[in-house]
């Protein structure tokens, strides 16, 4: 099951993070991310701290992701894999765990160094996942696995 979680984390672009409003609404929005090879249950994603979700998760941290793309066909639907995990985000305020998320992220998207403005407006951000649910189409319509860290 591991692999099969890399291997969705490896092959989808965006991730999902919804976080609860400061009024007790979902909201949801999309992120780069990546992930620590070494603990699947780590992802990792940066954000403008100006940011809306910054304020949220301060207030209340827990997070709940999904990791998906879109289908084309119903070939390509019964094929597909993502990933829905609840867990908790903390800001990354050390130096050594800081160059390895962000060195990880730029590895990813290397686009990353062109956003604008100054490096300190930007937060970094690790989830620590409780528990995934792996959904598998090319094992029946709907098959889930589900791993707990």
């Amino acid at each position: 099951m591991k692999e099969k979680l890399r291997k969705v984390y490896d092959n989808h672009e965006l991730l999902r993070l919804g976080t609860m409003d400061l009024e007790g609404f979902v909201n949801v929005r999309s992120v780069d991310f990546t992930y620590d090879p070494e603990n699947l249950s780590h992802i990792y994603f940066t954000t403008f701290k100006a940011t809306n979700k910054v304020k949220e998760l301060s207030q209340d941290n827990r997070v709940y992701i999904v990791i998906d793309k879109s289908a084309d066909s119903i070939e390509a639907l019964s094929q597909i894999k993502y990933v829905r995990g609840l867990g908790k985000a903390y800001e990354i305020n050390e130096p050594e765990q800081a160059r390895k998320a962000m060195g990880l992220l730029l590895t990813k998207y290397p686009f990353l160094t062109d956003l604008p403005g100054d490096p300190s407006m930007m937060g970094l951000y690790r989830i620590e996942l409780e528990q995934v649910k792996i959904t598998d189409n090319s094992l029946g319509f709907g098959h889930v696995d589900i791993m707990d860290f």
